[in-house]
């Protein structure tokens, strides 16, 4: 170990000078043995995060877990996690932090969990990352508890449980120091919101704003509108009497303050017809002649010529109507699934990390592949804006949302496979990106 270069190391970190911090901390352990030299790799490591190197700090880090001596090990796993998930090797860092949360002495074991929890929620594993939220927010020594409830409420909105949403979302506004009181209960009112309780949501999108000086923008803004919109005065508690006690309330006379109670047109008698008032004299035994007379008039109905030639008429017209019905929607260009649903699928999958060659026609899964990679890597959201619908072939544009709301749009071409429909090519649309006409 070169003590000389890792004191310029120390120098060059203290004072901000991220690529000098790096150059000397490796220079101080270039080619010397794993023993000793955990933090040299473990600052470098931290330097080059500060470059935005999440590769290279990714394999610094590896270096310095060789030193075993090093009593920092659970940091740098817990870095190695972060620095992993930067790059999007989620897989990876999900083994990173698991292996910070398993190691020893590890005094912030809450910084591991709540960045495990967002490795599974970046790969769309939202019940196991549910679950090391929950598992962050009681983690020994944790600070912020109320980042960890915030974010596992946007796991169960993920899981599409707002309710459940909404009661982590109210402890983390109760947390006394939470810093973002005003995003939680941002994102509190959007849960209401998604549960079409209007005043609720109002009422928390108002305190985000005006208690803790939150800007809504986006979604919150758009559901802050539409709850003033449609929110009328706010309820109050309703009473029922007797509710309270069991018993029913008193039944109320004919008079209302001691006047009787006259109706304000002429009273109409309901209309009884003749039948309806021999039903209520008849005895048993005639009941039961009139019932099998009435059967026997019915019977008699149906066998009728007439009665038959429109019965049969009906079923006729009914046969036609449903065919004519299949065959318009076939070139229409409906099935099931549909051509949204199947682009959705496909594009949910892709980014989700999961299976989505099941979405495309049998084609070699090296083609699948290569034009799946037309997609981006990784994107905010997508909509499916519009479909062109055809008997055997459609197409369907996808507009995906970059980070910082830019946008891309794609053309996907569908073909019929049985009554559903299979993707078979994806195509840049690149009018959406400005390099075409």
């Amino acid at each position: 170990m070169d003590e000389a270069r890792l004191a310029n190391g120390d120098k060059a970190y203290a004072a901000g000078d991220w690529r000098a911090a790096a150059r000397e901390y490796l220079a101080a352990v270039h080619d010397g043995p794993a023993e000793g030299t955990g933090r040299a790799y473990h600052m470098a490591g931290n330097a080059l995060i500060k470059l935005r190197r999440n590769s290279d700090a990714s394999t610094v880090y590896g270096h310095g877990l060789k030193d075993e001596s090093y009593d920092k090990r659970a940091v740098v796993f817990t870095n190695l996690g972060a620095a992993l998930a930067a790059d999007a090797r989620y897989s990876d860092s999900v083994e990173a932090y698991r292996a910070a949360i398993d190691e020893p002495g590890n005094d912030a074991p809450w910084k591991a969990q709540q960045g495990l929890a967002g490795a599974l929620f970046d790969m769309g594993r939202y019940d196991e990352a549910c679950q090391a939220y929950r598992e962050a927010t009681w983690a020994q020594g944790n600070p912020d508890p109320g980042r960890a409830l915030n974010n596992l409420g946007m796991c169960f909105m993920a899981l599409g449980k707002p309710e459940d949403a909404i009661e982590a979302y109210k402890a983390a506004v109760n947390v006394a120091g939470y810093a973002a009181k005003g995003r939680a209960s941002a994102n509190l009112g959007l849960a209401y919101a998604a549960m079409g309780f209007g005043d609720e949501a109002l009422r928390a999108l108002e305190a985000a704003r005006e208690e803790h000086g939150y800007e809504l923008t986006g979604a919150a803004l758009a559901a802050y509108e539409a709850a003033k919109a449609t929110s009328g005065p706010l309820p109050g508690p309703e009473k029922v009497e007797g509710w309270s006690t069991g018993e029913l309330p008193p039944v109320a006379d004919d008079t209302v303050g001691g006047t009787p109670w006259v109706a304000s047109g002429p009273f109409i008698a309901p209309v009884v017809d003749e039948e309806e008032a021999t039903f209520f004299t008849r005895t048993e035994d005639e009941a039961r002649v009139a019932g099998k007379q009435a059967a026997k008039d019915e019977r008699r109905a149906k066998t009728t010529r007439p009665g038959l030639a429109l019965r049969i008429g009906i079923a006729v017209l009914v046969v036609v109507l449903v065919l004519g019905g299949v065959v318009a929607a076939w070139y229409l260009g409906v099935g099931y699934p549909t051509q949204s649903a199947t682009v959705s699928g496909m594009v949910d999958a892709y980014k989700a990390g999961s299976d989505y060659a099941s979405y495309w026609v049998a084609v070699p899964q090296t083609d699948i592949k290569q034009e799946m990679r037309l997609l981006p890597a990784r994107f905010d959201s997508y909509t499916v804006d519009r479909v062109d619908g055809g008997p055997t072939t459609s197409a369907a544009r996808i507009v995906i949302r970059l980070q910082k709301n830019a946008t891309l749009t794609y053309q996907i071409s569908l073909v019929r496979e049985g009554v559903g429909w299979k993707v078979n090519g994806i195509t840049n649309d690149w009018r959406s990106t400005g390099g075409g006409s």
